[in-house]
């Protein structure tokens, strides 16, 4: 048998449900590695190859890690200032809580160097780190998180920002909303139910302004583009933020204006209504039977079949509206249907049984438009205002000024 054959991690990870399967696989190739002081030096690529998965699982693993305490890590660049593979030291166990007043206070800016006989050696079977970084504590406290990845981001943002301090003399942006928008953004994270955002969120503090804006804009887009590609699985929000994936998207078109939705019997409602009545009827289909007699015989009785069959098959669009308004629905319009300022100021109240709502039923009656359907315990409707004598404003309102025949039309 070849390679390590124990595992050193700490036993709390095994039952941690706050952890992923891969989390605690990450923390088990860690731990076939470490020394006596729980250290050790792997490359995030080789780890990868040997769990058979992209770096960029093994990357959110670490960043999960060391948010929940069983992992930190000590950058280390070489003297050409590239990355060098980290040093990482398992957690075995969680600082005392009754140590913490035993440690001794950091020493002043002004208190001089540290003597460099008290710098500890670093732990046995690891090179000592590059001139310029200090070795990791061997002690329980936190290795310091130099990480160059989020150094340059915090470095790229300051330059967006022109150098200016974050202050009020600054073009500082609220913290507040920058908060907020972030969130909005990381909390129903796809299939990151229950992980930790707070390593996402410190990339997204870290993004200037109008990156922030493109990542929100493209999410959709992003996971609709996965979804085409038929990607089972959904990155990280950090890998999201980090490798600026929205990149691979373009902006969406600019989004329709929803449809808008009227309430039955309202002024919106009554508007749009009325708009379609003095449109004029559709083509009808051709009369049949005992109707079409009527029709060949002319005289009163084959006018009101006319008329008759006109509201049945002639107003399309005003029918489904009563159909719906039957039921207590509202009617949806088309975005450009919405009925217009100068039309909605040109409808008024009218009391169901009124002298004036019988007026406007004759009124439909007479030039064959289907008549509303009945209202129930509605006790208002709209109408135009001023009765029926007021239809030639409210046409007005709706067409702008009508011609001589609009004029004969409404005064018939």
């Amino acid at each position: 048998m070849t390679g390590p054959r124990l595992s050193i991690i700490p036993a709390r990870a095994a039952t941690d449900r706050a952890l992923k399967p891969r989390d605690l696989q990450v923390l088990c190739v860690l731990g076939r590695h470490t020394d006596e002081l729980g250290w050790c030096t792997r490359s995030q690529v080789k780890m990868a190859a040997e769990m058979g998965c992209a770096r960029s699982t093994v990357f959110e693993a670490i960043e999960r890690l060391m948010e929940a305490g069983y992992l930190e890590r000590h950058v280390v660049e070489q003297s050409n200032g590239r990355d060098a593979p980290h040093l990482y030291r398992v957690i075995l166990d969680p600082v005392h809580p009754a140590l913490s007043a035993l440690r001794p206070e950091p020493e002043s800016a002004d208190s001089g160097a540290q003597d460099p006989a008290d710098i500890p050696a670093p732990p046995a079977g690891i090179s000592a780190p590059p001139a310029g970084i200090s070795a990791p504590p061997a002690g329980p406290g936190p290795a310091p998180k130099n990480d160059p990845l989020r150094t340059n981001l915090r470095e790229g943002a300051r330059e967006e920002r022109g150098g200016e301090p974050q202050g009020e003399q600054g073009n500082r942006e609220d913290d507040r909303k920058v908060e907020a928008e972030g969130w909005a953004l990381l909390k129903n994270w796809p299939q990151f139910d229950g992980m930790p955002k707070e390593p996402a969120m410190k990339i997204w503090r870290t993004l200037n302004a109008e990156e922030r804006a493109t990542a929100r804009r493209r999410f959709l887009p992003w996971l609709a583009l996965l979804k085409g590609q038929r990607k089972s699985h959904v990155p990280a929000p950090s890998t999201y933020l980090t490798e600026k994936l929205w990149q691979a998207v373009p902006d969406p078109a600019e989004a329709p204006p929803a449809p808008a939705v009227v309430a039955p019997f309202g002024k919106a409602w009554g508007a749009r209504r009325m708009a379609v009545l003095l449109a004029g009827s559709g083509p009808l289909p051709p009369a049949k039977g005992f109707s079409a007699q009527l029709i060949a015989q002319g005289g009163e009785m084959g006018r009101r079949e006319e008329l008759s069959r006109q509201a049945n098959h002639g107003f399309p669009e005003v029918n489904r509206m009563h159909a719906l308004a039957s039921d207590g629905k509202g009617t949806t319009l088309r975005p450009g249907a919405e009925p217009g300022e100068a039309a909605l100021g040109a409808m008024a109240a009218c009391r169901v049984g009124s002298d004036e709502y019988l007026a406007w039923k004759a009124l439909h009656e007479e030039r064959g438009w289907p008549w509303l359907p009945d209202p129930g315990r509605q006790e208002w409707v709209y109408f135009p205002a001023g009765g029926p004598a007021g239809l030639l404003a409210f046409e007005q309102a709706v067409r702008g000024k009508p011609d001589d025949g609009d004029k004969r039309q409404a005064a018939e």
